[in-house]
């Protein structure tokens, strides 16, 4: 690996957070506490139609060069890797690229017929291969009593070797509740290592190590999370997105399921929140989105935003959500 780059993958185990200033702590408190008494005000939060910067798309090369690195000696490959992915982390794309590179095919995501069933056979055998590369693991099930089988049979397959050699890209909000639902552990687990102000400078923020450390642990070491803050903040004039004050058990409910999920169609928010009405959804939904917390996007799924991750994490956290480890 290139000597100044500052991209690490490592196992699961290793990771450390990066800690927050106490100024930085003090001043998350005072927001928390002026959302509890409703101090915030929903006609200062960005306007659907605002054009937010959007996090910049970084150099991935250094980052597939740190996988390269990690796992030099292919030889002694376990059947199946696990890299665990933060939202937002860009975790997804390195190793896309990565497996372009060495020769992994990329496997299809299963349609709802196949997610309601164990069938993991019919989904397999269209695209059997050697090596692959299984990028999107937080679409292979649903939380509802019916849309977990697939998940279920998959992943003693997996575990088995079974359909041969691959990496398994799984979102952190999912291998949480995994290692909850789960009565196994997932052996060869990876990450990458949390940002460092070395790390930030490497893609492209500038600023002194005081700046940088304190956003780095805002960011929560999350490079691009990091880089979406970054923006924000040089452009002064625009307003950072806040949750809406009539925020509730609904608004959580909403926003844990897409975390979980890494954002949902309408009608699988439904399906997994059968609690709420679907007039109230529509509203809580438009609501957050008018507030800059969530986004529709153009494949019509729901997610949260880059520019809101660290307030909705700071809001689940407070009432006591199972939360990533990141």
């Amino acid at each position: 690996m290139a000597p100044h780059n500052h991209w690490q993958l490592i196992a699961l185990d290793d990771f450390e957070r990066p800690s927050a200033p106490a100024s930085t702590m003090v001043q998350k408190t005072w927001l928390r506490l002026q959302n509890m008494l409703g101090l915030t005000r929903d006609e200062d939060a960005t306007p659907e139609e605002q054009d937010f910067p959007h996090y910049r798309e970084f150099d991935l090369e250094p980052g597939v060069a740190a996988v390269e690195q990690a796992w030099e000696d292919s030889d002694s490959a376990p059947s199946v890797r696990f890299v665990v992915s933060p939202p937002f982390s860009g975790s997804g794309a390195i190793l896309r690229a990565w497996a372009k590179k060495h020769g992994y095919q990329q496997l299809d995501l299963p349609d709802k017929e196949q997610l309601q069933s164990a069938e993991t056979q019919s989904w397999w055998k269209p695209q059997q291969c050697e090596r692959w590369l299984l990028d999107e693991f937080s679409s292979f099930w649903l939380r509802t009593t019916s849309h977990m089988q697939f998940i279920r049979a998959l992943l003693p397959r997996l575990l088995r070797g079974e359909l041969g050699q691959g990496v398994v890209v799984v979102d952190s909000w999912t291998f949480a509740f995994l290692q909850r639902a789960w009565p196994l552990s997932l052996p060869h687990c990876y990450c990458f290592a949390a940002a460092t102000p070395e790390l930030l400078r490497q893609v492209g923020i500038e600023a002194s190590d005081k700046v940088l450390r304190k956003l780095n642990a805002k960011a929560r070491g999350n490079v691009a999370v990091a880089l979406a803050l970054w923006a924000l903040e040089q452009e002064s004039e625009r307003t950072s997105p806040q949750m809406p004050s009539e925020a509730d058990d609904g608004t959580a409910f909403i926003l844990y399921a897409l975390l979980l999920h890494h954002g949902l169609k309408g009608e699988h928010l439904q399906l997994v929140l059968p609690m709420l009405a679907p007039d109230q959804l529509d509203v809580q939904l438009l609501r957050l989105q008018q507030n800059g917390v969530i986004e529709f996007d153009d494949d019509n799924v729901w997610r949260v935003t880059v520019y809101a991750y660290v307030d909705v994490r700071d809001f689940l956290a407070g009432r006591g959500y199972w939360l990533d480890a990141f």
